[in-house]
């Protein structure tokens, strides 16, 4: 049994040799820790490993396993994605001054975990946010987002303009809007009262015992939901873990008829999975973000089925993007069906007169 131990281990040992290798190469900054995760992600499974995500009901597991089965990283977050990059860390397989950042800056603490699975439990973090979205704007308020080092900031405005609440740095904006809900008590109040009797798709899940299996490629997603041996949603394709996610449960029959229709409208209408671009959705929309941060652009988010993001525009235009779970995906769809002169503001090139 001890030599057979031995064997395991000197294994495991390889397979995250060679595969932080790889991911040494594939790790962008800019991307932001959604990107990140991603491109880790999909190093992994080109190795041959497997990425599984289960829910909780004080929110999600993710397991790592190499290429012979064992676990090698387990990680806890409050939605699947967040849970799975805190798996890649404690892994080992990001590199140090990455991981530092996004230890601050794109897992969750175990305070905010816990004040999410106060909300509303299981893993579900899309239903508080549109909650929080669309209660500051009935107040007269606004909700903003911009990316602060690796992770995303949201901060809510009251209708004077004055900052209500602020989110630490999050994993993406959806976590941020939700965190910010939760440590915000006169938010986590009437979202709690209003999802107190709710439908809630994770916690069915959790007492199915059901398991969510992630396939990353091309920079996007295959998701298989297993009920055991019995599955019932079968290599879903998704832009990224958490949209792919979503679909597989609808495809699992999961989801409320209405939010399943809302998923595959928008769906029907996105051009991103049509130009996949070799990056997740979260890497794409992240660097339009870090730009758009980088330039001081105000960008508000609100929740109209769907979200939608607002940047302004030329001589008083706005230029609006719509997205379904997360603001990345929103830019994505402002830069993909606007102007990019418009949007990023391109600088002059320095030299070309001297050529």
């Amino acid at each position: 049994m001890y030599i057979m131990d031995n064997i395991t281990t000197e294994m495991s040992s390889t397979f995250k040799e060679e595969l932080i290798k790889r991911v040494k190469d594939v790790v962008r900054p800019k991307e932001g820790a959604c990107g990140i995760c991603h491109a880790v992600a999909e190093e992994i499974c080109h190795a041959g490993g497997r990425i599984v995500a289960c829910e909780q009901p004080g929110g999600i597991l993710a397991k790592i396993f190499d290429d012979q089965g064992n676990v090698i990283g387990e990680g806890f977050g409050v939605v699947w994605s967040p849970a799975v990059l805190a798996a890649e860390l404690d892994a080992g397989l990001i590199p140090e001054d990455v991981a530092e950042g996004l230890r601050r800056e794109g897992i969750n603490t175990q305070e905010d975990i816990d004040l999410v699975a106060d909300l509303y439990g299981y893993g579900r973090v899309l239903t508080p946010a549109a909650m929080a979205l669309v209660t500051v704007q009935r107040m007269g308020g606004r909700t903003l987002i911009k990316r602060e080092g690796l992770g995303v900031v949201a901060t809510f405005l009251d209708k004077e303009g004055n900052v209500i609440a602020k989110s630490p740095p999050a994993y993406c904006p959806t976590c941020a809007v939700t965190i910010g809900a939760a440590r915000t008590p006169s938010l986590a109040e009437k979202i709690k009262e209003a999802l107190q009797n709710a439908e809630n798709t994770g916690k069915k899940k959790y007492e199915m015992g059901i398991e969510n299996r992630y396939e990353v490629k091309g920079g996007h997603v295959r998701v298989t939901m297993a009920q055991g041996d019995k599955i019932l949603a079968k290599r879903v394709l998704g832009c990224c873990m958490a949209y792919g996610t979503a679909k597989a449960e609808i495809v699992a029959g999961l989801v409320p008829k209405a939010s399943a229709e809302l998923f595959r409208n928008y769906c029907n209408l996105c051009p991103f999975k049509h130009c996949w671009m070799e990056k997740s959705m979260g890497a794409t929309g992240n660097v339009i973000l870090h730009r758009l941060s980088e330039l001081g652009t105000e960008i508000e988010i609100t929740a109209e089925g769907g979200i939608v993001a607002r940047i302004p525009g030329p001589e008083g235009e706005e230029i609006q993007g719509r997205g379904t779970l997360c603001s990345l995906s929103a830019l994505t769809n402002m830069l993909l069906r606007g102007d990019a002169q418009k949007i990023l503001k391109p600088s002059a090139s320095k030299k070309w007169e001297e050529r």
